[in-house]
């Protein structure tokens, strides 16, 4: 596979990088960080992390210009896709075939001699997307599971010239989802564990878009709502998560986004199955967890991080949600 940064005009080559088919190395688990810095073009870093069968990619960038980041790989690739932060489309070269990604969501798909390009516009804010790669030996491995998604999925895959999607519409980025990817970017681990704590959180994530999918198919879209409402919703989803630590009331996150209160706070319900709170509480949830296990702060900064005034507020709502105290989490580790 090889992996191509250019410019809009796919004149001058900025980055290139080579990869074995397999991912294969002498070592446990191989690292390597790209960096890109120009005045005129932007800056892009692209974090790379791969062992026997399985490649993480993590690319941010914040362009003047547009971007290409082209690939080329010549086997059959299974990819778990996020776009955490902006938007962004992959065209296919050899294929008549276009995949829009929006802030907050994800697919995982299989390519077969995939050629293509990633393009990225010119950005006010920060661009972020996270890609696992497996080989088709590897994700084959998981062929024998109890799973009819699983066996669909590979069933089709087998059938197909490009690209299979996983999901027809790209699904929207839980905060357990969020929560793993960040998991992941950070682990200070080495070696051999390194690479057992990525493996592991990987599957995690790959059995969460899983279970993701399967409920969708056992629900109806919201009748009531027009393609615009929806892109609206989706952008109030990205406020929550953006403003947790001062979070806008109902009625200026309606504002915000031009939707009224109560389009808004019922679309949110249809789409993500909890209130605009509800989605807040559990996201500050998930995040003080984190922050507990992987970072050495206080109790009172996590409290403050989140949004809660008072410590005691926020002790008594982490053990309402996870039946024991953040003191009691910190005093284990």
């Amino acid at each position: 596979m090889k992996l191509t940064i250019q410019d809009k005009d796919l004149k001058e080559i900025l980055l290139e990088h080579h990869f074995d088919y397999g991912f294969n190395s002498s070592q446990s688990i191989v690292e390597k960080t790209a960096k890109l810095k120009d005045d005129k073009i932007g800056e892009a870093i692209i974090r790379q992390t791969w062992f026997d069968g399985v490649h993480i990619l993590k690319h941010s960038s914040k362009m003047n210009q547009d971007l290409a980041i082209n690939f080329d790989n010549k086997d059959s690739i299974y990819e778990m896709h996020f776009s955490l932060c902006g938007t962004a489309q992959v065209d296919s070269l050899n294929h008549n075939q276009r995949i829009c990604f929006a802030a907050q969501q994800h697919n995982f798909f299989f390519s077969n001699q995939f050629e293509g390009t990633f393009k990225v516009g010119k950005q006010r804010e920060n661009h972020e997307v996270f890609e696992i790669h497996f080989t088709e030996a590897y994700f084959n491995r998981f062929a024998d599971a109890e799973n009819k998604t699983i066996q669909n999925f590979l069933k089709q895959s087998g059938h197909y010239e490009m690209v299979n999607l996983l999901s027809p519409k790209n699904m929207p980025i839980t905060p357990q989802m969020n929560l793993i990817l960040f998991e992941i970017g950070s682990c200070q681990k080495t070696g051999m564990l390194k690479r057992m704590y990525l493996e592991s959180k990987i599957i995690e994530l790959l059995l969460l878009q899983i279970e993701q999918f399967e409920a969708s198919q056992n629900t109806v879209a919201p009748p009531n709502l027009r393609k615009e409402d929806i892109e609206k919703i989706y952008y109030a989803k990205e406020l929550v998560e953006k403003n947790m630590s001062q979070p806008y009331s109902l009625l200026e996150l309606s504002h915000k986004v031009g939707l009224n209160d109560f389009k808004l706070k019922k679309g949110f319900k249809q789409l993500f199955g909890t209130t605009v709170f509800g989605y807040l509480h559990e996201i500050r949830m998930q995040y003080s967890k984190r922050m507990l296990l992987d970072e050495h702060k206080s109790i009172p900064e996590i409290a403050d991080y989140c949004g809660y005034q008072h410590v005691h507020h926020f002790t008594t709502a982490f053990k309402n949600k996870f039946g024991y105290t953040p003191a009691k989490l910190k005093f284990q580790l």
